[in-house]
């Protein structure tokens, strides 16, 4: 407890109370995530708090990943039993949702892009014009709408969709949110399951922390309202980071569970100390959001004293800021800032790039590709997952699953309930040559037998189908690929990973997909990205079969809990990652929040006059800790100056030695080598002519070998 400050250690000595809330309004850098795992384990440690009676969760999957990373080492230096801190709930809101609908339900389906491609199949001609759906995003939106209206609006076309949906158990993340809600609401007590994980939800929990709270949205509070209710309420977040107003407003949710306890039992804290950025960050930043001084702020909200504050020194060195006349001037600047930087004993790793875009990111990486510099993109979820061509293996064994299991059914005549047949239209959309029209065809002629798809193909004489000859043999190819796995129950009997991976990448292969799903797999850049995301499913499937359960079949199993699986492979992952030079980080200022970097460049991704929003602009000055680049900002508080190619920052003696110790590192080089850096970079530029950009990249390459 000797690591925290006064005002963290407010938060953490604050008594448990039932039926309680704590709000800690926390800025960037202020030691947020350590105060909450000290207050872990102070409930644990001091109030007798057991480990399983604490939930946590936050909206995103890397803040609930750096939260379980160091939860351990916390409670490993207080000599904590281990497994007993492996008890703490840790999730994220969809996360908890998903465990709570897959155990009540089973096995579902949150519909991804290539869900929402294969329903655009089912669409009449007419609502695929330009007028219309132009993309499945339009479809995703209008649907949601239809729902949230509860079906009141009279649209048959959309009535359908959501009815096969309902069906098939194939559910948007919304509608995980109100299905995880309304099994909470049920008694489960007279369950025949002495213990469930949502039995715990509703009586074994007594406190519940939720970090960022201010990235929470409206269409989250039934399920959080629910959860937090009676129970102590521990919220740790920064309203000016809030920017994902485009999912709705944080103050609805934030008015809900303010109110959630009576205003007697609710607490406000405030963390004013900054661990991350210099001084010089910190200010401009303050200046964006007119925050006022902190001093001014600490005599005004709490009773610690100015003088007890733990800030960094400064750094003697300004946030740079520069504005170009075009984004190849832009990529130049920073690829030249970026050898600069690596010239004066700075890893890659040390950088991140981040922009407003994932297509501006994009321009960017080609140009760090082309120049030989190591990246890698930062997302939400890891890259595999995102890959329509893994999508569609997943598909693939959802449809031999789900249809092994309903063959043996007897109410196939009878109009049931046929959840295979959201993923074989999924996957039959994707095949070549088959049309909108067949798709429509062939589930209306399944509808009038009240046959499931996969029971329709296999006990109908295919002269019935009402398709043409060619689209026969294709649909024929389709169904004989799987008929093993369904109907001789092999995908439920193979029990190897790598067997069952195997198998389905045979059926993939042997069908003739269209180019959207294969992504151009001929191109030795995207095989290459597949070849990796293939590998990464493959270690995830490792994970989930050396902890599947008996009773249960592999596939079965890996299906209901890849997500989670992934995140259990993630952390392993991690805890291997050895030091290195590294990578530079690309990401969108969304994916980078909860993030942060020695070295930041911030750009607004366009030299148009649209102004980067101010909290978003915020979060991303604000990621940086020592050194901040700023590019083509449109800003009111912003005022970039054109660049020039200053090699001030490389014999900068004194930031060097700043930068080094602020990192734990050796002093010793950046003292005694920045002549040497400097002469090295000229001598670099005489050589190979640096600025002359695109002409030069070969050389480019050879010059960052060298160094």
């Amino acid at each position: 407890m000797n690591k925290l400050t006064p005002s963290q250690w407010k938060v953490v000595n604050r008594p448990y109370e039932p039926a309680s809330t704590l709000k800690v309004i926390a800025g960037p850098g202020s030691g947020k995530t350590l105060t909450l795992l000290y207050k872990v384990l102070h409930l644990v440690t001091v109030e007798n708090i057991k480990p399983e009676e604490i939930l946590i969760f936050s909206l995103t999957n890397k803040a609930v990943d750096n939260i379980i990373e160091n939860l351990l080492s916390v409670f490993e230096d207080s000599h904590t039993d281990r497994d007993n801190i492996k008890q703490i709930g840790c999730y994220t809101v969809h996360g908890l949702a998903n465990k709570i609908v897959v155990e009540n339900e089973g096995m579902i389906n949150i519909i991804e892009e290539i869900g929402w491609r294969g329903l655009m199949k089912l669409l009449p001609p007419s609502k695929r014009t330009p007028h219309h759906f132009r993309s499945y995003k339009e479809l995703e939106k209008v649907v949601k709408d239809y729902k949230l209206n509860g079906g009141r609006k009279n649209n048959p076309v959309i009535a359908k969709l959501v009815k096969l949906m309902d069906n098939c158990k194939v559910m948007t993340n919304d509608d995980l949110i109100i299905r995880a809600k309304k099994y909470l609401e049920l008694d489960h007590s007279q369950s025949d399951t002495s213990s469930s994980f949502t039995q715990d939800l509703q009586k074994k929990y007594k406190v519940v922390l939720i970090d960022e709270f201010q990235d929470l949205y409206p269409s989250l509070a039934p399920l959080i309202t629910i959860i937090c209710k009676g129970k102590q309420l521990i919220m740790f977040g920064d309203t000016n980071q809030s920017i994902y107003e485009f999912l709705g407003n944080n103050s609805h949710i934030m008015s809900q569970l303010d109110n959630l306890h009576p205003k007697h039992s609710t607490t406000v804290l405030k963390l004013f100390d900054n661990f991350r950025s210099t001084p010089e960050i910190i200010s401009l930043a303050s200046n964006i959001i007119n925050r006022p001084l902190i001093e001014k702020q600490v005599i005004d909200d709490t009773d610690v004293t100015p003088s007890e504050l733990v800030r960094k020194l400064p750094s003697g060195v300004l946030p740079q800021l520069a504005s170009f006349d075009n984004l190849a001037a832009e990529s130049e600047f920073i690829v030249d800032k970026i050898t600069q930087l690596i010239c004066s004993s700075v890893r890659f790793s040390d950088i991140a790039i981040l922009s407003r875009t994932n297509s501006h990111l994009t321009t960017l990486a080609n140009v760090l590709r082309k120049y030989g510099i190591p990246y890698q993109k930062l997302k939400s979820q890891p890259d595999w997952m995102d890959d329509l061509r893994i999508q569609f293996l997943l598909d693939i064994m959802k449809v031999c699953s789900l249809a092994s299991d309903e063959k043996h059914s007897r109410e196939f005549n009878t109009g049931a309930k046929w959840q295979s047949d959201f993923s074989i239209l999924v996957t039959m959309s994707a095949i070549k040559g088959v049309g909108d029209a067949s798709i429509q065809a062939l589930y209306k002629a399944c509808g009038l037998k009240n046959l499931s798809i996969w029971k329709y193909l296999t006990m109908v004489p295919n002269f019935e189908w009402p398709l043409g000859l060619s689209i026969k043999k294709k649909i024929e190819n389709y169904t004989s690929n799987l008929y093993e796995m369904i109907e001789n129950d092999q995908v439920h009997q193979l029990d190897d990973p790598m067997e069952l991976l195997e198998k389905v990448s045979n059926i993939a292969s042997s069908l003739n997909l269209n180019p959207i799903y294969l992504q151009s797999i001929g191109d030795s850049q995207s095989l290459s990205e597949f070849k990796t995301h293939l590998q990464e499913m493959a270690q995830v499937m490792k994970v989930s079969k050396s902890n599947k359960p008996p009773g249960i079949s592999f596939v079965k199993w890996f299906l209901e809990t890849y997500f989670d699986q992934t995140m259990v492979f993630h952390q392993a992952n991690q805890a291997l990652q050895t030091t290195g030079p590294g990578t530079i980080k690309l990401s969108t200022i969304h994916s980078a929040k909860g993030l942060e970097f020695p070295i930041v460049f911030l750009t607004n991704g366009n030299t148009s006059n649209f102004p980067m929003d101010t909290n978003a602009l915020y979060v991303g000055m604000t990621r940086a800790r020592n050194l901040l680049y700023i590019c083509n900002m449109k800003h009111q508080k912003i005022v970039s100056k054109p660049s020039s190619y200053s090699k001030h920052i490389m014999s900068n003696d004194f930031f060097w030695t700043y930068y080094n110790k602020d990192l734990n590192r050796s002093t010793f080089g950046a003292k005694m080598a920045y002549g040497y850096n400097l002469q090295r970079y000229n001598h670099l530029r005489k050589n190979f002519g640096f600025y002359r950009a695109y002409s030069s990249m070969n050389c480019c390459k050879r010059i960052l070998k060298r160094i």
